[in-house]
């Protein structure tokens, strides 16, 4: 998969801009407020139908304008796609497929894949649980479209439900409409912690092989469910939580709760990680990402790292390029990867354009 062009059209801080981008290696580099990461949020943007920065999309809008357009040109194989998003703060946003106007992110999930290594992305590692579970959810959607079919309907399952229990609490409807919403949220939910739990056991495997090849003394661990509940100890479940579900007025059992734990050396790595470990093991978790959709669709998605070598040393980073370099040489296939930093050194002196045979270089100015 490859992107070859972009154009931004108000797009956060570019008023009209277009990029071109190598199969290899492309580096954009400048200070800070430069809107270096605004490229690659706009390419995150066409590839998945949201920001990784924002949920708020009028907020790509460049101050002072009424709308935003970015249009990349995306091709994998012989398939090639034009992408276009539009926000208007009046009419919110739209996306077409080459000419066609789209009705949902469905339609672009899985398209044209990315992996995205940014600051915002530390709450994988630092946030909560559901912030661990979007990681895991959009990884496995972007490799499975029936884990996304699946995820969909529970979650309409799930809000139904949720909607019902309100009703119930405030006495506007009786507790026998609560079955119907009961049997299909087991089914569906039963369902999704099958699919979840197969990923989960695979991409554990891609991520040990990550942190062997970085380091083969680091212990960089990854718990989950070791067995997912059965539909009857599901229904069981869920009727023990009836009363407190009514009170909160949402359902508090299912996989909509899951949380993903992670160990770094023995210790639970958000309450006891160093930043630096925090940050490594973003990266390690990204790597495994990278190797887990390329195993499930047989392309290696494109990769867009943002200020990589912030908080990072010379050894580390160049640990980090082997890595890469390692990925793409296994595989035959370029790694087409597009790097932001503040200081173009910091790129030369990882290794990071040794060795490569294309490559792109933008300076931007504020």
């Amino acid at each position: 998969m490859a992107i070859h062009s972009l154009i931004l059209d108000s797009f956060r801080n570019h008023t009209q801009r277009e990029f071109s981008f190598s199969r290899g290696l492309t580096v954009i580099w400048g200070e800070n407020g430069s809107g270096k990461t605004a490229i690659l949020e706009a390419i995150h943007t066409l590839s998945f139908g949201k920001s990784f920065r924002t949920h708020k999309q009028k907020e790509l809008i460049r101050n002072g304008d009424e709308s935003m357009v970015a249009r990349g040109q995306f091709s994998i194989g012989t398939q090639e796609d034009v992408i276009a998003a539009q926000v208007t703060k009046s009419a919110g946003q739209k996306f077409k497929l080459n000419g066609k106007i789209l009705t949902g992110r469905k339609e672009l999930i899985g398209r044209n894949n990315v992996v995205v290594l940014s600051p915002e992305e530390q709450l994988v590692t630092k946030g909560g649980p559901i912030e661990r579970r979007q990681f895991f959810d959009k990884m496995f959607s972007v490799s499975s479209m029936e884990y996304v079919e699946i995820l969909q309907k529970y979650s309409r399952i799930l809000k139904q439900r949720n909607a019902a229990l309100v009703a119930v609490k405030e006495n506007r409807a009786p507790l026998e409409e609560l079955k119907s919403w009961d049997n299909q949220l087991v089914v569906a939910g039963s369902k999704l912690w099958d699919l979840r739990l197969g990923f989960i056991t695979e991409f554990k495997q891609n991520l040990i092989s990550m942190s062997n090849r970085y380091d083969p003394n680091i212990q960089f661990e990854l718990f989950y469910l070791e067995t997912v509940p059965t539909e009857e100890n599901y229904k069981n479940k869920i009727k023990t939580s009836l009363k407190k579900d009514i009170a909160l007025g949402r359902t508090s059992v299912g996989p909509h709760r899951d949380d993903v734990s992670l160990r770094w050396d023995n210790r639970d790595l958000r309450s006891f990680g160093s930043q630096g470990e925090h940050k490594l093991s973003l990266v390690l978790l990204k790597l495994a990402e990278m190797s887990f959709i390329r195993e499930k669709t047989g392309i290696h998605p494109t990769l867009l790292l943002d200020d990589l070598f912030a908080k990072l040393d010379l050894e580390r980073s160049k640990k980090i390029v082997s890595l890469l370099q390692g990925l793409e040489s296994e595989s035959g296939d370029p790694v087409q990867t597009i790097v932001t930093t503040t200081d173009i050194l910091n790129v030369e002196n990882s290794g990071l354009l040794s060795g490569v045979k294309e490559s792109k270089t933008y300076h931007l100015e504020r």
